[in-house]
Formats: structure tokens, sequence, C-alpha cells
């Protein structure tokens, strides 16, 4: 009979003891894998301590495994990442690659990464955190990555309107039409309260869950070598619906764009706005931007360089490469004071997007 009751305390601590590993791994050994402070450890460890019932009972026991379960349901309810209140870097999570600076064997031009043994889960720490948010003075965002498509898998744009070099009528609605190949469109995150703030993940098919945006922006000459300001655009739109089911996705400029020369470029983006990421680095590009007129204008070399040679140059008719819409603007006097009312547009476009109207991200 004593016996069977030491064996009966013995299964009892055995399992009391495997259900707090599994619950919290705590140890300093597991803190170095975590990568967690001792401050943090203790105070998670006091507070599980002063709620612990006594050692070996059987509501301890059950209370254990109840919590290991309810730690597992809420992993699952979170897509496979942590559950609530835990701060541990699980053992089969941890990347080894991040270990190494990659320099074993150096390269002209390469340079050595940044190493960090638990996967950086510290490297914002002391920093001003994005937290879901936009921040306009710069952040340091904490999120993973998250999943990687395989390469049959990797997304692809094309913009089907305004075509190259393509001449649209001014202050008229027109649509922009972008063909996208490889994207589980239609899902798209509060831009204001998530930004960044999960992982890009896949559907069921591999394909990156996540939606596409549009911004058109004054270029003033289609020959600039200048880059425009990021800040500046006349138009921006994220599209936050499927499309046709087939890829293909819409946004319409109400009202038009006045009189320019303009580039339109897409950013495809996983559901919480961050650029889409690939599984390799040779590849074609996952977005693409077009250039295209209103209006016939642009001025003098504008127009030479959209093909309408001298005659365009000098104030003639609008050239046939620009689809043969209304006469080019005459002489660079003109180009010119185009060129300036559609900066000025351009601004006051922008400026009105980041008011209280702001565009849809």
């Amino acid at each position: 009979m004593r016996f069977n009751t030491i064996m009966s305390a013995v299964l009892v601590a055995a399992s009391l003891a495997e259900a707090a590993t599994v619950g919290r791994p705590w140890g300093p050994e597991m803190m170095k894998i975590r990568g967690i402070g001792p401050e943090l450890e203790t105070r998670q460890t006091k507070t599980v301590n002063k709620a612990a019932p006594a050692k070996g009972s059987k509501s301890s026991t059950s209370a254990a495994a109840t919590k290991a379960t309810a730690a597992a349901a809420a992993a699952a309810a979170n897509g496979g990442g942590a559950a609530a209140g835990s701060n541990c870097l699980n053992a089969n999570a941890v990347q080894t690659g991040s270990a190494s600076d990659g320099n074993q064997v150096p390269a002209a031009g390469q340079s050595a990464s940044k190493t960090d043994k638990a996967n950086f889960i510290n490297f914002c720490s002391g920093q001003t955190i994005t937290n879901g948010l936009q921040v306009q003075g710069g952040s340091c965002n904490g999120i993973v990555m998250g999943k990687i498509p395989s390469s049959s898998n990797m997304i692809s744009s094309i913009i089907t309107n305004p075509g190259n070099n393509a001449n649209i009528a001014a202050n008229t609605n027109f649509d922009i039409t972008v063909q996208t190949r490889g994207l589980a469109a239609g899902s798209f995150t509060n831009a204001q309260a998530t930004y960044y703030s999960a992982p890009q993940d896949l559907n069921g098919k591999g394909q990156i869950i996540g939606h596409t945006h549009v911004t058109v922006q004054s270029l003033g000459s289609l020959t600039t070598t200048t880059p425009p300001d990021p800040k500046t655009f006349a138009f921006f739109k994220g599209i936050n619906d499927a499309g046709n089911g087939n890829g293909l996705l819409k946004a319409t400029v109400t009202g038009g764009l006045p009189a320019g020369n303009y580039r339109v470029c897409t950013m495809t983006s996983a559901s919480n706005h961050q650029p889409v990421l690939m599984p390799v680095a040779q590849r074609g590009a996952q977005d693409d931007c077009q250039k295209f007129t209103v209006g016939g204008a642009g001025g003098g070399a504008a127009a030479a360089a959209n093909g309408g040679g001298a005659a365009a140059a000098k104030g003639g008719a609008a050239p046939a490469a620009n689809g043969g819409g209304a006469a080019a603007a005459k002489g660079a006097a003109a180009g010119k004071a185009s060129t300036a009312a559609t900066t000025a547009a351009a601004a006051k476009a922008t400026k009105a997007a980041k008011g209280g109207a702001k565009p849809t991200p």
C-alpha cells in the first residue's frame, strides 16, 4: 500500500513537471534560446508561483493540463503565432542562418550581415515602435516578415490602362487597370491601426494574401532624369477588392487629371500593407510603371520625346504616338505653363489627401 502511494505521488509530480515545461519553458538554458531578459522571466515566474495550487494536488495537475490546451488553442487561433501573453521564442522557430554574417566565402562588394542567435526578437528594444501606425518620423517594426511563397507563386503585374505613352483627356474620369499574377487580392486591413502589424501570409494555394495600390505622379517632362518627390502625388488609391476574380484590378480617377506628363505605378502589398516578399533575389519585378500624357500637353522637348518631332516642338498638332488627342501646347512658354499648372495641381492633391479626406492607403 505504501509503495503504491509513493509511486502515485511520483507519477503526479512527473506529470506536473511535464505540463509546466510544455506550458512555460522556464530555466536559464531555455531563456538563452528564447532571448528573454532575466527581469521579465523573474516577473513571470513570480506570477505563476503565486497563483499555483499546492504541489502534487490533483487540481494543480488538472490546471496545468487545461492551461496547456488553452495555450495551444490560442496559438491556433492566431494563425500559428504565439499564445496570448507569451514572450517566448520556440526552439523550433530559431533560424540558425541569422547567426552567420554570410562572409564565410568573401566576395567583392559583398557586405557582412548583422547576426543574432534569437531571430532578432529584441532588435527594436529601446526604439520607437511602429505599433500598427504610419509613423512619419520613422520607427522600428519587430513583426516577423512571415510566409514566403514558392517561386511558382511569385507576383507579377502589368498596367493595362493607361498604356505606354497613351494620351487621355484632361479633367475627365478614367480607369487605371492592372492585371496581376500570383496575388490573392482583396485583403486590406485598417491602415490607420494595423500598418505592418502582422506577417505576410499565404492562402491555400500558396499565394500571397493582400492587395495592390496605384499611385500617379507628375513628372513635368517624360524625359526627366530627376526622381519625383515620393511625398508628392497627383492620385493614390489602395485597391481593396478582388477585381474580376482573375487578377484584373481597377481604380477610377474621379475628375481626371490636369494636362501634363505623368507616371503611374503599382505597389503590391500583403494584407497589412507591407511590400510583398519573394522567395528568390533574381526574378522579374512584382510591380509595373507606365508613363502617359494628359490633354496632349507637355511643351516642346516633352512632345518631341513622345515621337512628335520638330513639328510638335514648334507647337504643331499632337503627335500620333500620344493617341491623337487635342493639339499640343504651343511653344516652350505653353509647355512651361502646363508643367507649372500640373505641379501645382499635384501639390494641391497631395495636400488634400494628407488632410481630412485621406486617400485609401
